[in-house]
Formats: C-alpha cells, sequence, structure tokens
C-alpha cells in the first residue's frame, strides 16, 4: 500500500518533468548528460566483450581437455597392441627354437621327405 503523500509527489514529479520518461520505459530522462549514456553503452559494449572473452576461454579450455583424454584412450589402446605383439613375439621365438630341435628335424625328414637314417656300409664319407 502506497501512502497519498509518495502518490502526490509522484504526480508533481511527473506533472514537472512531463510524460517523457513514462511514456518511453527503458530510456534516460531528459535531465541525464549524454556522457552518461555514451559511458553506459561503452560499460555494456565492455562487458559483453568480456562476457565473450570468457565462453571463448571456457571452450577453449573443454576442448583441451577432450584432447588430452582422447590422447590418453589412444595411448592406452597402443600400449595394449604392444603388449600382445611382444606376447606374440616371444611365442613365435619358442616356435622356432623348437623347429631347429635335431629331433624335430629328423621326424620332419622322416615323414614329409621319407628319409631314413642309412645303413652299415651305406654311408659315405665326402672328401
Amino acid at each position: 500500500m502506497v501512502p497519498p503523500s509518495l502518490r502526490q509527489a509522484a504526480a508533481v514529479s511527473i506533472r514537472e518533468f512531463g510524460h517523457a520518461a513514462a511514456q518511453r520505459p527503458g530510456r534516460h530522462p531528459a535531465n541525464v548528460p549524454s556522457w552518461v549514456k555514451a559511458e553506459i553503452r561503452a560499460l555494456m559494449v565492455w562487458l559483453g566483450m568480456l562476457g565473450g572473452g570468457g565462453v571463448i576461454l571456457g571452450l577453449g579450455h573443454v576442448w583441451a581437455g577432450n584432447q588430452v583424454v582422447e590422447a590418453g584412450y589412444r595411448l592406452s589402446a597402443t600400449r595394449q597392441l604392444v603388449e600382445r605383439l611382444e606376447q606374440e613375439a616371444r611365442e613365435l621365438q619358442v616356435l622356432a627354437a623348437a623347429a631347429d630341435t635335431p629331433g624335430h628335424l629328423e621326424e620332419l625328414a622322416r615323414t614329409r621327405l621319407g628319409m631314413r637314417r642309412p645303413e652299415r656300409g651305406e654311408e659315405v664319407l665326402l672328401p
């Protein structure tokens, strides 16, 4: 509830300064100097630029964080691949070592090539 004395004061001020302030909301009354309007406009421009810069910095920070996470995933996948290839290399080295044993070579000669051990008298010494 507004006291009647304040209602009268408001009515008097509207009559004295005209209806310009009441008719144009958001605009400054005629008695406010133009340099104040210019300062407010400049302040709003600076605040807008500062806010835009903050948004750009925030997006850059998020992007950099995403790049770090993605690089971590790639590094993890590469480590797993290296471990798997090292294990496969160890297995192949074991198979290669087993393939060179004399017993294995004799078995291959007998089964694949049909070779047999020489009998007495079949041996020939080369010069």
